[in-house]
C-alpha cells in the first residue's frame, strides 16, 4: 500500500509540474533559511559551553560611580584576596590583555595582537588541555609561555616546542606548554598565555590604581552564590576604607552567559546579544511561515480541483483511509523532496552567511543531532498541515454529489485568501524591519560624531624611545609631505577611555559624577578635529599644563559649572593632586550611540602611560604618505616592523553587529518577498485555470482585457494591502524596542515606510497583473472549449 501511495505521490507531482516545483522550491527556500539560521542560534547558545566547570565558572566585576556604570575588569587583588578569604570560592585565575607583541625566532619576526597574561591557575579553571607540557606548572615561571597549536607551528613547525624559547618584545620566553587551539565559540580569544609573574607594572598589585584585570572565579559546588558579592564588598571595605570601597559593588556574572548578556564597559571582546538570537530566530520563522502558506495555499487549491478523481475512486471501492494515506503521502514526499533541496542550497550559501557573521558555521549533524531532528519535524509537521485539508475533508465528500457536478470549490475561499494575507504580512514585518534598520544604520553613520575619524593611522608604541622622545618623533612625522597633524595618547575615542576616581572642586565623593578620562598630549584635539569651546588646548610651552585639565560640555553640566575654567580636579588615587581646569571641549561621541554622552575630562599622563600614536594625513596620495611614515619609522624604531590601522575601521566595530543585522535582514527580505510574489503567481495561475470559461465569455460579451485585468487582480492587492496594515503596527511596536538600545536614534520615516507599502504593492500588481494579462489576452474561442 505504501508503495502504491508513493508511486501516485510521484504521478501526482509530474502531472502538475509547474505547481510541485514552486511548491518544492518555496518550501526548500524556507527551510534552507531555517536551518541557517539554527545553526547560527545554536553556536551563539553554545558559548563557553565546552568548560567542565562552566557552571560554576563566574566572573568578578564592579558597578562604579554614582552613574552605575559596570566594567569587566578589575584591580589584581581583588581576585587574590577572594580566594583567599571566601570559603565559597575553590579556585580564581586572572587575565590581562598583553597587546601587540613582537616575536622573533631565528629569521621570523611577526606581530601577535592576542596574547593574554594569565594565572598559573587558568587550566585549573578553563578546559583548555595540552598537547605538550604540565598544566600545573606551565604558567608558574616568570617568562613562561604556553602556545596553541597553530601559533606553535607558525614559530617551529613540526618540531616540539616544549623547551624552546623565543623572544617576544625582546625578552627570552621558554615554551612551557603547547595547547589546542582556542573553540571560535569563546567569549575571549587567545593564541598564547604568558605567565602573570611575567607581568610587570608598578601599580599591578595596587587595590585602586590598576583596574586591568579580568577575574573568574571557580565556586565550590553547592556554594551559596549569592554570598560572595557581599564578601567581596567587605573586603573592599577593609582594603580600600569607606570612602573608595563604597564606591563599587562587585558581582558574578555565569561564565556561559557572558556573550550573550554581558555589555560591560572595557569587555576583552565584543559580545553578542540575546536580542539578536530573538531577531534571527524571528526572521527564520516568517520566512518558513511564508513558504509553508505558499505551500499550503498551493496545495489545498489544487487538491479542490481533484475532488472528481477522489469520487471515481471512492466509486470504484478506495476506504477514505487509503485517500486520506495517498494525500498525506503527496504532500510528505514534496516535503522530503524540499528537505533534500534545502540541504543543498545551505551548503551553497554557507559561505556567504560565514562572512556576514564573521563564523564558521558548518552543517555537523554528528555533533549536533538536534539540527537534523528539528529540519525533518519541521518538514512532517509542515507536509501534514498541507495534506491536511484534501486528506480529511475531500475524503469525507459524498461521490454521487461530486461525480453529478453537485459540489464545487467556490464559495468565499476564507482560508486561501486568509493564507495570502497572511504570508504578506509576514513580509511586510521584514520590509518595514529593513526600512528601519537601514534608516538607523544611515543615521549612525551621518550623524556628527564632535571629530573627524578620517585619515588618522593609530601605531602602537613597541619602545619606551618613541615614549619619551614623543616630541621629538612628532617633529620628524610631521615634517613628512602630506602628514596634517602627530599626537601622542594612552587612549582614542571608541571605548578606551579610563576609570579613576576624580574629585571636582565643592564635590565630595558621594555627590561626585564618575568622569571618564582621556590620556592625551597637546596635539590631540588637532588631530582628532576637536572643538575647544571655551578656555584652551594643552600647550607643550606650558609647563604648568602637565598638571592642567580639560573637561567636555556634559562634565561641565554635571558639574553644574557655568564658567569652568580655573576650576579645580583632583586624581588622588594616581597621584594627581588638585589641578586648574583651563579648557572646555564640545561633546565628542566616545564610545558608540547605544550610549549617551557621559562626562569626560583630559589631562597630560607620565611618559610611561602612552600606549599609540595618531596620526592624521592627507586623504590624497594615501598609499605613498605611508611608505614615507613607514621609511621614517624604520628609522625612530629599526628593530620592530612598522605596524599600523585606520582608526575609522576600528571605530566602525562598534556597530558591526548593527551593520551585520542590515545585510542580514536586507537578504531575507528579498528572499521573503520572492517567496510570496511566487507563491501569489502560481496561485493566480491556478485560480485563472479554474476561471478560464468565465474570462472567455465575458471577452464574448465585451469585456476589455484592461477589466478583466482589473477583476483578477483587485482581490489580491487588497489581500496584499490588508496583509501589510496588519503587520504596520507589529513591525513599528518590536522596531522601536530595538531602538530603544540606542542613546541616539532616528525617528520613524512615515514616507521610507509607506514607499516600502508602495514597493510591495507594486511588485504584488507586476506578479499578479502579469498572469491576469496573458490570460486577459488569450482566444475566448479556447476558452470557451476549456473543459
Amino acid at each position: 500500500m505504501f508503495l502504491h501511495n508513493l508511486k501516485l505521490a510521484f504521478r501526482s507531482i509530474l502531472r502538475k509540474k509547474g505547481y510541485s516545483l514552486t511548491s518544492i522550491l518555496g518550501l526548500a527556500v524556507g527551510m534552507a533559511c531555517c536551518l541557517v539560521i539554527t545553526l547560527f542560534v545554536l553556536d551563539e547558545l553554545s558559548y563557553d559551553q565546552y568548560h567542565v566547570n562552566k557552571d560554576s565558572i563566574y566572573r568578578l566585576v564592579t558597578t562604579s560611580g554614582h552613574s552605575g556604570n559596570s566594567q569587566a575588569k578589575i584591580a589584581g587583588r581583588w581576585g587574590l584576596a577572594a580566594k583567599e578569604e571566601i570559603p565559597e570560592v575553590e579556585d580564581m585565575t586572572r587575565i590581562v590583555p598583553a597587546g601587540q607583541m613582537l616575536f622573533k625566532k631565528d629569521d621570523k619576526l611577526f606581530y601577535e595582537t592576542l596574547g593574554r597574561y594569565a594565572d598559573s591557575t587558568t587550566f585549573n579553571v578553563f578546559s583548555y588541555p595540552l598537547i605538550e607540557g604540565n598544566s600545573q606548572t606551565a604558567l608558574t615561571a616568570p617568562h613562561s609561555v604556553v602556545l596553541t597549536k597553530s601559533l606553535k607551528e607558525k614559530c617551529f613547525g613540526n618540531e616540539s616546542g616544549i623547551g624552546q624559547t623565543i623572544t617576544i618584545n625582546e625578552e627570552e620566553f621558554l615554551v612551557t606548554g603547547v595547547m589546542e587551539d582556542v573553540p571560535l565559540n569563546s567569549h575571549f580569544m587567545f593564541t598564547y598565555l604568558l605567565s602573570m609573574s611575567s607581568y610587570q607594572h608598578p601599580d599591578k598589585d595596587d587595590w585602586l590604581r590598576w583596574n586591568q584585570y579580568y577575574t573568574y572565579l571557580l565556586v565550590r559546588n553547592g556554594s551559596s552564590i549569592e554570598e560572595i558579592p557581599s564578601k567581596m564588598s567587605a573586603i573592599l571595605l577593609k582594603n580600600l576604607g569607606a570612602d573608595y570601597a563604597n564606591n563599587y559593588t562587585p558581582f558574578l556574572q555565569p561564565l556561559t552567559s557572558i556573550h550573550l548578556h554581558s555589555h560591560l564597559f572595557r569587555e576583552m571582546n565584543p559580545n553578542s546579544d540575546v536580542t539578536y538570537i530573538y531577531v534571527f530566530s524571528s526572521i527564520a520563522i516568517l520566512i518558513l511561515l511564508i513558504s509553508a502558506a505558499n505551500f499550503i495555499n498551493l496545495t489545498t487549491a489544487q487538491a479542490s480541483t481533484r475532488a472528481k478523481e477522489i469520487g471515481v475512486r471512492k466509486v470504484s471501492g478506495a476506504y477514505r483511509k487509503q485517500l486520506i494515506y495517498q494525500f498525506l503521502t503527496e504532500a510528505s514526499v514534496i516535503g522530503l523532496i524540499s528537505l533534500t533541496l534545502a540541504q543543498l542550497l545551505t551548503y551553497a550559501t554557507l559561505p556567504l552567511v560565514n562572512t556576514l557573521t564573521d563564523k564558521n558555521l558548518q552543517v555537523d549533524y554528528v555533533h549536533q543531532p538536534i539540527t537534523l531532528f528539528i529540519m525533518v519535524g519541521v518538514a512532517i509537521f509542515i507536509s501534514i498541515l498541507a495534506g491536511s485539508y484534501p486528506a480529511f475533508y475531500l475524503s469525507s465528500l459524498k461521490p454521487s454529489l461530486v461525480i453529478k457536478g453537485k459540489w464545487s470549490p467556490g464559495g468565499k475561499n476564507i482560508l486561501r485568501k486568509s493564507l495570502v494575507t497572511f504570508q504578506f504580512a509576514l513580509s511586510s514585518l521584514l520590509i518595514i524591519a529593513a526600512i528601519i534598520i537601514q534608516q538607523q544604520i544611515y543615521f549612525i553613520k551621518t550623524r556628527p560624531l564632535g571629530f573627524d575619524p578620517e585619515q588618522i593611522l593609530t601605531v602602537p608604541i613597541q619602545t619606551d624611545y618613541l615614549k619619551t622622545n614623543h616630541e621629538t618623533v612628532r617633529k620628524e612625522l610631521e615634517a613628512i609631505p602630506g602628514v596634517l597633524s602627530v599626537s601622542i595618547s594612552g587612549n582614542q575615542p571608541g571605548g578606551s577611555d579610563w576609570g579613576i576616581p576624580a574629585l571636582a572642586a565643592g564635590f565630595t565623593d558621594e555627590n561626585m559624577p564618575t568622569l571618564r578620562v582621556m590620556a592625551i598630549d597637546a596635539g590631540f584635539f588637532k588631530t582628532f578635529g576637536m572643538e575647544i569651546l571655551s578656555g584652551r588646548s594643552f600647550d607643550d610651552e606650558h609647563n604648568s599644563d602637565s598638571a592642567a585639565y580639560l573637561i567636555n560640555e556634559e562634565a561641565a553640566r554635571q558639574l553644574d559649572w557655568t564658567d569652568p575654567i580655573n576650576k579645580t580636579i583632583s586624581m588622588t588615587a594616581v597621584g594627581r593632586q588638585a589641578g586648574s581646569v583651563i579648557g572646555v571641549v564640545k561633546d565628542f561621541h566616545f564610545r558608540s550611540m547605544h550610549e549617551k554622552i557621559g562626562p569626560m575630562v583630559f589631562y597630560m599622563p607620565p611618559v610611561s602611560w602612552y600606549t599609540q600614536y595618531s596620526i592624521k594625513i592627507d586623504a590624497s596620495g594615501t598609499q605613498q604618505i605611508i611608505k614615507s611614515i613607514e621609511l621614517k619609522w624604520t628609522v625612530l624604531d629599526p628593530d620592530r616592523p612598522f605596524a599600523f590601522s585606520f582608526f575609522d575601521e576600528g571605530y566602525n566595530l562598534l556597530y558591526q553587529q548593527e551593520s551585520s543585522l542590515a545585510k542580514i535582514v536586507n537578504y531575507f527580505t528579498v528572499i521573503g518577498m520572492l517567496l510570496a510574489c511566487l507563491g501569489l503567481y502560481s496561485l493566480a495561475s491556478l485560480i485563472t485555470e479554474q476561471r478560464t470559461k468565465e474570462i472567455g465569455i465575458r471577452k464574448v460579451i465585451g469585456a476589455s482585457a484592461k477589466q478583466i485585468v482589473v477583476m483578477l487582480s483587485k482581490q489580491y492587492l487588497i489581500l496584499v494591502l490588508i496583509g501589510f496594515i496588519v503587520a504596520l503596527p507589529i513591525a513599528l511596536w518590536a522596531l522601536n524596542q530595538w531602538l530603544q538600545t540606542f542613546a541616539y536614534h532616528d525617528n520613524f520615516n512615515v514616507i521610507m515606510i509607506a514607499s516600502g507599502c508602495g514597493l510591495l504593492i507594486l511588485v504584488s500588481l507586476m506578479t499578479v497583473g502579469y498572469r491576469s494579462w496573458r490570460a486577459a489576452v488569450s482566444n475566448p474561442v479556447k476558452s470557451l472549449r476549456a473543459e
